[in-house]
């Protein structure tokens, strides 16, 4: 993410341990993760919130209904093209005159 490596994330946790001592960093510490757990909880909330709204347009639109409308459009395309294909008499060895 940060293209961080081992030897530069062991300088960084050095500097910390002697700007905010060692008897701060287990405290500091402590309240980074209770920020970051509250915050990928409030996050997962908004996720399902936002994936339970969508799933309530689809279900206003009729979204399952157009994509087999869709489904089958294309694949009566599809069917007709390769028709055309296995018919056609052109004979891909001879060159065109």
């Amino acid at each position: 993410m940060f293209d961080i490596g081992f030897f530069e994330l062991l300088i960084i946790m050095s500097i910390a341990v002697v700007v905010i001592g060692p008897t701060n960093l287990p405290k500091l510490a402590r309240s980074l993760g209770k920020g970051w757990a509250e915050f990928q909880s409030t996050f997962e909330d908004l996720k399902s919130d936002v994936m339970s709204e969508a799933e309530g347009v689809k279900q206003n639109v009729g979204y399952e209904e157009l994509e087999q409308d869709v489904v089958a459009a294309t694949k009566i395309d599809v069917d007709v093209n390769l028709d055309l294909a296995a018919t056609s008499e052109i004979d891909p060895e001879k060159p065109d005159s």
